[in-house]
């Protein structure tokens, strides 16, 4: 063969028609791809979230600068000299009411949408975040509609529409890793909850799948980059199906175990496939990649930080069990928070959150040090220190501290029915396990701002709710805080539920409070005895003089609180779904009484 003689290409294996050929150049690679419109709505996408963020951001801030001056001008006032603080602007009520804490419609909103008794549809938004959440899927849908339609090949169109699904279906990932991140740092930024980052976690993680599910069928081939992108897709597609509310909450652990494993093969598919056809995505990736890992270091850190924990586990009556867990060092004793607890002899290595009831911290004396002292012998007399060693009549003592933390869970499935169980049937009704603690998260609001404190609680709720009222008591002792009344409003359905905490609630009750009120109230819905029985045994228990038998009426109490408040209120609920939609409704209706009460609400929900 002459040299000049090229190599015929390999005869193909199918043949094409020119239209058919004409779509072929438009299946692969960046072919028809609009990249600098996908550029503009990705920014589009990330910025207005960031301008919301920042109007947030300024918003929190002037609400915590106002908070400051209320304390300082009220922390040395008497009650009626904090009326000027009792009420707000008619037009900041208004907002507050019909925006800022309405749910969407009526007032269900974190009591979950039941199709039946045993399939639930989770929560409804509230009325805020349905406008946040309806913001950003119109964004995602109109930036996917945003095609050059004067183009009348439709390989083009759906080319660029391609291009467009895939490069969205990317950059939400910045977002939906970011907000399920336990060390999340907008939550402390903006003061928004990680129950509510998880919300909007959710909502981007079923628009993402959306967007990858275009994506995929847009093109679909055997081509091997073809197939990454498949798996990254089928495996997203499989985490929309297994986090269905009902799924989720019936086999919790086995949907964390699922979602971790679907979520990291749908990253490794993500970065092959778009390193396999070179797509400018992939420094993205990679740079989404590091802060995941390090969130993760950063809380590997944290557990092995303390070296490991030793948790005694006790069954109590009512299906529940109190956790206590011994910890080296000290802890940040902020009230309102939660703990992650992994137990590997349990679940190996799973955790549970945990909101923390009570901490006690206790120096220990440090075995290895022995100073030589003066000491009495067996027979009274002291034995003098050799010659040169120096005499100290109260020496320093070097510790190491203890913290123990003590936690209510009720026994659900998973973890915490295996801890119920298995502590149930020990001989003694308690045993103790090793155990890793992380933590702590999560910061209710500061309640020293406020003249008034409405807390209500429902079964293990008072776990959050009890840890916020002992910080309050102890302010008042200190005078380090402008509340002049504080009310602690618990239902139970059982009257041996009231034991869960009783000894510390009577540690509460006979603290210092100089000139402030404190009011417990008590509800037991179910008994089994009569009244004048019930009676007897609470009175042993010495609470006797705080219970009601029977449902409590969450309009009535907020009103009569309400009416009878010092300076500004604050009213939280940590319960079930039904109590929380009724404390938020019986809130709303009152903030707008007289011209506007200046009235907060808060709930603390663990939906996730």
């Amino acid at each position: 063969m002459s040299s000049n003689t090229t190599s015929l290409p390999p005869t193909p294996t199918h043949t094409f028609t020119p239209a058919q050929e004409n779509i072929l150049n438009y299946t692969e690679g960046l072919a028809g791809v609009n990249l600098p419109l996908n550029d503009v709505t990705s920014n589009i996408m990330y910025g207005s979230p960031g301008l919301i963020a920042i109007v947030i951001f300024l918003a929190r801030s002037s609400q915590v600068i106002a908070n400051r001056v209320r304390l300082l001008s009220t922390i040395n006032a008497q009650k009626d000299q904090q009326q000027y603080w009792a009420r707000t602007g008619s037009v900041v009520s208004w907002i507050k009411k019909n925006l800022l804490v309405a749910p969407l419609i009526h007032k269900r909103h974190n009591k979950e949408v039941q199709l039946s008794s045993a399939i639930n549809v989770g929560t409804i938004p509230t009325r805020l975040h349905t406008i946040f959440l309806a913001f950003y899927l119109l964004n995602n849908v109109a930036f996917c509609c945003m095609l050059d339609y004067r183009n009348q090949s439709k390989a083009v169109l759906l080319a660029e529409l391609r291009g467009r699904s895939g490069h969205l279906a990317t950059y939400n990932m910045l977002p939906l890793i970011l907000f399920a991140a336990r060390n999340n740092p907008f939550v402390a930024l903006l003061g928004i909850s990680f129950d509510t980052f998880n919300l909007f976690h959710r909502w981007i993680g079923r628009v993402a799948v959306v967007e990858a599910i275009v994506h995929t069928f847009s093109h679909l081939d055997e081509r091997l980059f073809l197939i990454y992108g498949l798996i990254s897709t089928v495996a997203v597609t499989a985490i929309l199906i297994q986090s269905v509310s009902v799924i989720r909450q019936a086999a919790y652990e086995t949907f964390l175990h699922l979602h971790q494993a679907l979520a990291a093969a749908a990253i490794v598919g993500l970065v092959l496939h778009c390193k396999n056809a070179n797509l400018p995505q992939v420094p993205f990736l990679y740079a989404l990649i590091s802060p995941w890992v390090m969130e993760r270091l950063i809380r590997l850190g944290r557990m092995f930080y303390r070296r490991g924990a030793t948790v005694h586990i006790k069954a109590l009556e009512g299906e529940a069990c109190r956790l206590t867990f011994e910890i080296r060092g000290r802890w940040t004793k902020n009230p309102g928070t939660h703990i992650y607890a992994y137990i590997p002899s349990i679940s190996l290595w799973m955790s549970q959150p945990f909101s923390v009831a009570w901490v006690e911290q206790s120096p220990t004396r440090n075995p290895s040090w022995s100073p030589t002292l003066n000491r009495p012998t067996s027979t009274g007399t002291l034995v003098e220190p050799p010659s040169g060693e120096v005499k100290l009549d109260f020496p320093p003592q070097p510790s190491r501290s203890k913290t123990t933390i003590s936690c209510i869970i009720a026994s659900r499935t998973g973890m915490t029915a295996a801890l119920y169980r298995k502590a149930r049937q020990s001989p003694t009704g308690s045993l103790s396990l090793s155990a890793f603690v992380e933590g702590p998260y999560g910061s209710s609001e500061n309640m020293k701002y406020y003249g008034t404190v409405v807390l209500f609680a429902g079964g293990v709720g008072i776990t959050h709710q009890l840890s916020i009222l002992y910080d309050l008591v102890s302010a008042f002792a200190d005078g380090t805080c402008a509340t002049r009344k504080a009310v602690l409003i618990w239902s139970v359905r059982i009257k041996e539920q009231l034991e869960w905490i009783g000894a510390w609630l009577d540690d509460i009750l006979h603290m210092s409070r100089r000139e402030s009120e404190l009011k417990v109230l008590l509800y037991v819905t179910r008994t089994t005895l009569g009244r004048e029985e019930s009676g007897a045994v609470l009175k042993e228990m010495g609470l006797s003089e705080h219970i009601t038998f029977g449902r409590m009426n969450v309009q009535a109490l907020v009103s009569g609180e309400f009416q009878d408040r010092v300076g500004a209120m604050s009213v939280g609920v940590c319960g079930p779904g039904g109590l929380a939609d009724d404390v938020r409704m019986a809130t709303r209706g009152v903030s707008g009484e007289g011209g506007g009460g200046n009235v907060e609400f808060w709930e603390e929900s663990f939906t996730w």
